[in-house]
């Protein structure tokens, strides 16, 4: 089975497709846990010229078009596919549901071979009401219906799109966006403190991430966890003065939360193998790459109960929900009362065998074998 990967949308500051891979880690990763579960594998990429490259046996096809780097959800560069029509593939594989236009143009071009757009989070970009909403929706839901499945983390992150009448009743798979390649650092060579439990928050300063809720909860559990301490790792700073404020303001957190703020990926390993427990007061994501992450070193987490964390986590550590600072302390305490040992173990085995690069690898090949065996599921492309 050979899948063609196809990515609409590139950073303009990439000068040089070496740059883009370098930064594109989930590209390429994901190319080649595909390509060691069996399949063959090639990636067709905008960018602002032509170019091949070789990358772990797998061939990257840039191509240039007049288009800005985003993709506009009607754009349909003739020459990206047209390159990927030259890879002769089985098996589409889009990055992303927003390029309904890119959908429709595909099955135009490849009219017996399978297609698979994948959600990477957010929400359908619709505007409009009345008319010019009715317009849009038939513009997305024909787009979309000419792909045969469209892959999600979790199975109810498509039900909004479903509703809003977007999607039609094309296959629904289930299969975790990314992983991750980050080696764990034993916690006797990461401690960057004495006290125990350290939990750890990694995410944007954003109202999603909801960070002001976690330090609302944390205020009230630690004072019931005397030992523990707070590391606060992140990158977006729109809530920062907001964090900063709240966290001064209080005798308990100015004690106990460490304002860490950007901290490197290289670094990022360190901060994963000295923490026990790690949190998030996300109200949507389209799956949570930090959460991957801690798993992956034996994290346990205590998270929003949202569709991909529900997924990601399985049975490990606690959930609670969204904007709800009882709930988490109820949920943190839990998770801190018990052994943390064996909570650990568990969450990096459920890493190892649900969520790690070979897992899903395995997975998709299964599953696009599935989609490319049967071509009477290729939906109507008019979406009626």
């Amino acid at each position: 089975m050979r899948i063609v990967q196809a990515n609409a949308v590139y950073d303009r500051a990439a000068k040089t497709p070496a740059a883009l891979l370098d930064s594109y880690r989930t590209l390429t990763e994901w190319s080649d846990a595909v390509t060691t579960a069996g399949a063959s594998v090639a990636v067709v990429q905008r960018f602002h010229t032509n170019a091949s490259v070789e990358h772990n046996g797998t061939t990257y096809q840039f191509v240039t078009d007049t288009l800005t780097p985003w993709l506009s959800t009607s754009g349909a560069p003739k020459a990206f596919i047209d390159a990927i029509v030259a890879q002769s593939p089985d098996v589409v594989h889009v990055n992303g549901l927003i390029f309904p236009a890119l959908i429709a143009g595909l099955r135009a071009a490849l009219p017996r071979v399978a297609i698979v757009a994948q959600h990477h989070g957010g929400e359908f970009p619709i505007r409009g009401s009345g008319l010019v909403g009715w317009w849009q929706q038939r513009k997305w839901r024909a787009g979309l219906a000419s792909a045969d499945a469209l892959s999600f983390t979790a199975r109810e992150q498509a039900e909004p799109w479903r509703a809003a009448g977007v999607i039609g009743d094309q296959r629904i798979i289930e299969i975790v966006e990314a992983s991750t390649t980050l080696r764990t650092v034993e916690r006797d060579r990461a401690r960057f403190t004495s006290r125990s439990p350290v939990i750890l928050w990694v995410g944007r300063l954003t109202t999603n991430k909801d960070p002001l809720t976690v330090l609302d909860g944390l205020e009230r559990a630690l004072p019931k966890l005397p030992e523990a301490q707070v590391l606060m790792i992140f990158s977006d700073e729109a809530l920062l003065p907001a964090v900063d404020d709240r966290v001064r303001a209080s005798g308990v957190l100015r004690d106990r939360v460490t304002l860490n703020g950007h901290v490197s990926r290289d670094e990022m390993p360190g901060f994963y193998g000295a923490a026990d427990v790690f949190v998030s007061g996300s109200h949507s994501e389209g799956s949570g790459y930090a959460l991957i992450e801690a798993m992956s070193a034996g994290v346990v987490p205590v998270v929003t109960d949202i569709p991909s964390f529900r997924v990601i986590t399985g049975d490990c550590g606690a959930r609670w929900s969204p904007g709800n600072p009882q709930q988490f302390v109820d949920a943190l305490l839990r998770v801190c009362e018990r052994d943390l040992g064996p909570q650990k173990l568990a969450a990096r085995d459920r890493f190892a065998r649900e969520l790690s690069w070979d897992a899903i690898g395995r997975r998709t090949v299964s599953e696009y074998q599935i989609i490319r065996l049967k071509p009477d599921a290729t939906p109507d492309p008019t979406g009626t």
